[in-house]
C-alpha cells in the first residue's frame, strides 16, 4: 500500500526544505556580508598612511587586532543575529514536519524527549558552526592581511582589494563565507533532520527506510543508485563498508549512515516507513 495523499505532502515537504531553506539562508548572507563591505573599508581609514601607503609603526601594529575584532563584530552583530535566528526556527519546523511525518503513519505516536534534546543540541552546533566559519573565511584571513600590510608597508587600495576578494568573490569565484556558509548550512540542516528522525524510528523499533529526494545535475552516483528506492536497516547500515565514495563524510559509521546519508551536501532523507508501504519488490 503506498504512502496516503497526505503523508506522501508531508514527505514531500520535509525533503524539499532539505534544499530550499539552506539555499534561502545563504542568499541572505550573502546580501549581508555585501551590505557591510563598505563598512569593513572604512575601518581601514584608522591606520596611519603616508601618500596611500601604510606606515610601518606601533601603532598601526597595534591597531590590526581592534581592526579585526570590529570587523567580526560588523559581520556577526545584528543583521547576522536576525537571520541566524531564523535558521534555527526552521529547524524547529522541520522537525515538527517530522514529527506530523510520524503521527500520520505510525498510530499512538508520542515525540521522544530526547528527540527534542538532539534537536537543540544540533541547533546549538549550527550557531557554533557559522561563527567559527566567519573566522576561518573572512576574519583570520583579514587579520593576516591587515599584519602583512601593516609589517611590510603595503597600501589601502591592496587591503581594499583583498577585503573585496574575500567578502564579495570576483568573476570566478564567489565569497570564501559564502561558499562555507552554504555547505554549513546544508549540511547541519540535513544532519539534524535526519537525527531526529532516526531517533524517533529507533525509538519505534523500525526496520525499512527510504531513501527519499530527487535528482539535480550535481546529485552523486552514491545518491542516484539508491533514490526512491526501499532499504531494510541492515541493507543501509551495509552501506557504511563501502569504503570511500564521492563526498563521503568523515566519521561515516553502520550507527551514523542514517545521519551522514550520502556525505557533504547531501539533501537526501533515509526516511524510515512502515512494511506495509513497502513494494513487493524491494522485499
Amino acid at each position: 500500500m503506498p504512502f496516503s495523499e497526505e503523508i506522501r505532502k508531508i514527505v514531500d515537504l520535509k525533503v524539499e526544505r532539505l534544499e530550499t531553506i539552506p539555499d534561502a539562508f545563504a542568499n541572505r548572507m550573502v546580501a549581508i556580508q555585501r551590505s557591510k563591505f563598505s563598512g569593513v573599508v572604512s575601518l581601514l581609514d584608522e591606520l596611519e598612511y603616508s601618500k596611500g601607503t601604510i606606515v610601518i609603526n606601533e601603532a598601526n601594529l597595534l591597531r590590526i587586532e581592534q581592526i579585526t575584532e570590529q570587523i567580526r563584530g560588523l559581520l556577526t552583530e545584528g543583521e547576522f543575529e536576525a537571520v541566524v535566528g531564523e535558521l534555527l526556527t526552521e529547524f524547529d519546523t522541520q522537525a515538527a514536519i517530522t514529527y506530523r511525518y510520524y503521527e500520520a503513519s505510525f498510530s499512538g505516536f508520542e515525540i521522544p524527549t530526547i528527540a527534542n534534546e538532539i534537536l537543540a543540541q544540533k541547533k546549538r552546533e549550527a550557531v557554533i558552526d557559522l561563527l567559527n566559519s566567519t573566522d576561518q573565511y573572512l576574519t583570520n584571513p583579514m587579520r593576516q592581511s591587515l599584519s602583512n600590510a601593516v609589517s611590510g608597508g603595503g597600501t589601502r587600495k591592496d587591503l581594499v582589494e583583498v577585503f573585496n576578494l574575500l567578502i564579495n568573490g570576483d568573476a570566478e569565484t564567489v565569497g570564501r563565507l559564502e561558499r562555507a556558509t552554504r555547505q554549513i548550512v546544508s549540511d547541519t540542516f540535513a544532519l539534524s533532520d535526519r537525527a531526529v528522525t532516526n531517533t524517533v524510528a529507533d525509538q519505534l523499533g523500525l526496520v525499512w527506510y527510504l531513501y527519499a529526494g530527487g535528482l539535480i545535475d550535481t546529485t552523486r552516483p552514491f545518491c542516484k543508485a539508491r533514490n526512491g528506492k526501499y532499504f531494510r536497516k541492515s541493507e543501509v547500515q551495509s552501506w557504511a563498508g563501502l569504503g570511500d565514495w564521492q563526498g563521503r563524510m568523515a566519521g561515516t559509521t553502520e550507527e551514523t549512515i542514517f545521519l551522514t546519508a550520502g556525505g557533504y551536501n547531501c539533501q537526501h532523507s533515509i526516511l524510515p516507513v512502515s512494511e506495509a508501504v513497502v513494494p513487493e519488490r524491494f522485499k
